[in-house]
């Protein structure tokens, strides 16, 4: 596994690096992670969506849950969708996909490539979506996690989401239960929990 994902690296990165001098950097903002590196976030668009599919597969051992066929079904025609990309240099390393429905905002995919796991590019991502849910007035954050994903229901917890309720056989493939969460936007509980140390620069 770990020679596959040396060689799919190498292989991503000289397709990249042809594509570079046609990004668009107008919806880029810069910030501080936890440790003080330096990431760029951007609004995904159709040129982002293979860097989306890298950090997939760099998350889910080699699977893309959402495809590309998916991805661009997604943002091309759906008006309600958002994603943001989240960049070191220029190697994608994170990315949050989410859909607007009535006042709910739900988050349909959150990863992170490994090694930039635990520094608070998650974190990030998660408040950079709340402030847009606060720019649009919307009365709650939602997302659907696997039961056993331990590390991410502690984080989410940690950012103001509250269990709901248990969605069964909701995953495809293995048939793991999933716990719906949502994050109330309205008054007290809707005040951040956690000290991200991702800064704004």
């Amino acid at each position: 596994m770990k020679e596959w994902i040396h060689r799919f690296k190498s292989v991503y990165k000289e397709i990249q690096a042809k594509f570079l001098s046609k990004r668009d950097s107008s919806d880029e903002k810069a910030y501080l992670l936890r440790n003080q590196l330096p990431v760029r976030l951007m609004v995904g668009r159709k040129q982002h969506i293979p860097d989306i599919l890298y950090i997939e597969r760099m998350s889910y051992d080699g699977a893309t849950p959402w495809g590309r066929t998916a991805l661009e079904n997604d943002m091309l025609h759906n008006p309600k969708s958002l994603y943001y990309v989240l960049y070191e240099g220029h190697t994608p390393v994170a990315f949050l996909g989410a859909r607007l429905d009535g006042g709910d905002i739900h988050i349909t995919n959150l990863a992170v490539v490994p090694e930039f796991q635990q520094i608070g590019a998650a974190t990030l991502l998660l408040r950079v979506l709340k402030n847009f849910a606060d720019e649009k007035e919307a009365a709650s954050i939602s997302l659907e996690v696997r039961i056993s994903n331990h590390r991410a229901k502690s984080l989410y917890a940690k950012m103001g989401f509250l269990p709901e309720r248990i969605k069964q056989h909701y995953y495809h493939g293995d048939g793991e239960d999933a716990l719906e969460m949502v994050w109330p936007l309205a008054g007290k509980q809707s005040e951040e929990k956690e000290d991200v140390h991702a800064t704004h620069v």
